[in-house]
């Protein structure tokens, strides 16, 4: 029987950080003020039960324009990230959706941890140079998490 969660939490257990940890590649969705969709698979690290942080970094981008997904946060902070397990064999499938608030992280020790977590968990932003001085750091704060899964495992 599937594991379905009828009320959303307001932080990250371990099921869901289980679950984060293993999966490399999350899916942000942001909306502009009127509302259009944008959503963009994205790198991402847990800082805390209610954080989850991500880099703007050196990947190639269109020059002098503003991600979308930074118009969109600064517009209407509210997000949505899915982070999801396939498989083959359905019965072990799984996901996360996490709901909240997103904006610039700006707290300078904080924001050393987040690049120090986001270069521990992708080795490439470690050759990358990722640093706080040259690349805007993003934190999504946690208000409502939804776990499902095939299985109750």
């Amino acid at each position: 029987m599937a594991d379905r969660e009828a009320r959303a939490r307001t932080c990250l257990d371990e099921r869901d950080r289980a679950l984060l940890d293993h999966s490399r590649v999350g899916h942000l969705a942001t909306a502009s003020r009127d509302a259009r969709p944008h959503v963009i698979p994205l790198c991402y690290a847990i800082l805390d039960a209610t954080t989850i942080v991500f880099a703007i970094d050196d990947k190639p981008k269109v020059a002098g324009r503003a991600l979308r997904r930074l118009r969109n946060l600064a517009e209407n902070e509210r997000f949505a990230l899915v982070v999801d397990h396939w498989d083959e064999d359905w019965t072990r499938l799984a996901y996360v959706l996490v709901e909240g608030v997103g904006m610039p992280l700006e707290d300078p020790d904080r924001t050393r941890v987040a690049v120090d977590a986001l270069r521990e968990r992708y080795p490439q932003y470690e050759r990358m140079g990722l640093d706080a001085s040259r690349h805007a750091i993003i934190e999504l704060r946690v208000e409502s998490v939804r776990r499902w899964s095939a299985s109750r495992r």
